[in-house]
């Protein structure tokens, strides 16, 4: 059951409905037992992972909050008797044994998840290593199923196990809720990533039927099909043809329309699903972050990660990018450039150790290739550059005369982020490392004006004819539209909400029929899963 099918819709109508029908004490086990009736329309096998992630989590959180409450009872029974330098010892040797507890729970759950998403390409890899120095040896590849949303809910237990043990909140003592807030079924799928200090304990609490979220929840719904079915689903069949193996890519062109239509899939595939989990929440009563704000409008690809997959970056930013900025290894490096270089080539070292460390993480995460680990470290590089740069930006904007407040000005600077995206698409999706830079280099020395123009037609042979991109053009209108409405500070569904009642539902309607209509679907079309959909 996919988030963009009638079945989901269908799912989602009828857990609502029940949602609210019941006293609201119970509504937090509806919300379970939907939680698992949707992930085992996946398949039985997964169930398992999600069990052993749920248990062993709740397990570790119990016994590091045993640990500290035993600590406190023990301070409160010997009230007076115990000095203040004897209640630190006790608490820094408490906090040991919590923090060691954490390190271990912390290490397995990521062991699992690499097991399950590496083993085979490390054991495809050794075979390779023994092919190559002609070792008569061989390792057999295992077979083992990925589950639905296991990066998802893996990164969520770890964040509830780092934050327990940072003091953020107390561990759950109900297992009943603490499996909801692993498996809430809007997010398994597509994220976003969110706290148990946000997210979980609105998943316990009790919610009224309220009709404005009734109402944005199905707003936010129906957007996000039309990224996905209209949009995403559209462009698909372009992506696979001219990103497939075997592809001739000595036109220049070819490539630059290739990877422009796929900016446009990814964001709205991944947006899409995202606009329909959030908005299924919504209509729950519960308020999932944000987790996509309006991208292509970044002005640098640090901007461009502020605003792209926002949860997995504020994930990153909380348990990895600080911890390593202020690490003593980091801190200590940083001090003896001070000393011999001066103060920014002191903050270069934070401001380059940390994105490295981030952006290898999240190549992995995508990928266990060297593709995505290169395409990790090119940002990680780009972004690191940029902050060493800075200074040298600034004196040559002032020695050129640039006026940086400029329409213009931001216009290149969106277009230049664009361009170096439009690189970092190519190294991931390209068929091999080789043939990514093959690529990069033909994109930008061979150019095809009659290709790009449509003169000679060409460039309806990819999987999209006239009709095709003319829905896209007007599909692509409409998002740039909202985008810049948004950015100019509009809440559209509030503004919506205010019109006169004929206009309000004529726009619904009207973005209904679009959907309806123009969207990619049906018996005969073989309907692309999510992109994020397995990780």
């Amino acid at each position: 059951m996919t988030l963009n099918s009638l079945n989901f819709l269908v799912f989602l109508g009828l857990v609502v409905i029940v949602y609210y029908i019941v006293p609201k004490k119970f509504q937090w086990a509806v919300l379970l037992a939907a939680s698992y009736g949707f992930y085992l329309s996946s398949g039985l096998d997964h169930v398992v992972y999600i069990l052993f992630t749920t248990l062993f989590t709740y397990t570790a959180g119990r016994y590091m909050q045993r640990l500290r409450n035993k600590q406190n009872l023990k301070i409160d029974a010997l009230g007076d008797q115990i000095t203040k330098e004897e209640k630190r010892e006790l608490k820094k040797e408490v906090a040991k044994k919590v923090q060691k507890v954490q390190i271990i729970t912390v290490l397995v759950n990521l062991l699992v998840l690499a097991a399950i998403k590496c083993l085979n390409l490390v054991i495809g890899g050794l075979n390779d290593a023994f092919s190559f120095f002609k070792w008569d040896a061989s390792m057999p590849f295992i077979n083992i199923i990925v589950p639905l949303g296991l990066s998802y809910y893996t990164f969520n237990c770890i964040g509830y196990l780092i934050d327990l043990g940072r003091g953020k909140h107390e561990a759950e003592r109900h297992l009943g809720k603490f499996a909801l807030f692993v498996s809430f079924f809007p997010s398994i799928t597509q994220g976003p990533l969110f706290r148990f200090n946000d997210v979980g304990v609105q998943l316990q609490q009790p919610h009224k039927l309220d009709y404005n979220n009734i109402k944005y929840g199905a707003q936010l719904i129906l957007w996000g099909f039309f990224k996905k079915l209209v949009i995403a689903d559209r462009i698909a069949p372009v992506t696979r043809t001219i990103f497939a193996e075997g592809f001739d890519y000595t036109n220049g062109s070819q490539i630059f329309f290739g990877v422009l239509m796929y900016s446009f899939q990814i964001y709205g595939d991944f947006s899409g699903g995202t606009d329909i989990t959030r908005g299924a929440a919504q209509m729950l009563g519960i308020d999932l972050p944000v987790n996509f704000e309006r991208p292509f409008f970044a002005t640098s690809m640090a901007d461009f990660w502020r605003r792209w997959h926002m949860s997995l970056g504020a994930w990153m930013r909380e348990f990895v990018f600080f911890p390593i900025m202020l690490c003593k290894p980091v801190t200590a490096l940083s001090k003896r450039f001070r000393k011999t270089f001066g103060n920014h080539a002191a903050k270069m070292v934070p401001s380059v150790a940390a994105p490295m460390v981030v952006f290898f993480l999240i190549g992995i995460w995508h990928g266990v290739t060297w593709q995505y680990v290169v395409n990790g470290l090119y940002n990680a590089l780009l972004i690191s550059s940029t902050v060493a740069l800075t200074p040298f930006y600034a004196k040559l904007a002032k020695w050129l005369r640039i006026n940086t407040e400029t329409f213009s000005w931001r216009l290149f600077q969106m277009l230049r982020t664009f361009t170096l995206l439009c690189i970092s698409r190519i190294i991931v999706k390209a068929p091999n490392l080789g043939e990514a830079f093959k690529m990069i280099k033909t994109m930008f020395t061979s150019v095809d004006l009659e290709f790009l123009s449509g003169i000679d037609e060409r460039i309806f042979t990819y999987g999209m004819d006239k009709f095709d991109f003319n829905v896209l053009f007007v599909s692509i209108i409409i998002l740039l539209v909202v985008g810049i409405l948004q950015e100019s500070g509009v809440k559209i569904r509030e503004s919506i909400s205010k019109q006169n009642l004929v206009f309000r539902w004529g726009i619904i309607f009207v973005l209904l029929a679009i959907v309806i209509i123009f969207g990619v679907y049906g018996p005969e079309f073989d309907s692309s899963a999510f992109i994020y959909g397995r990780f």
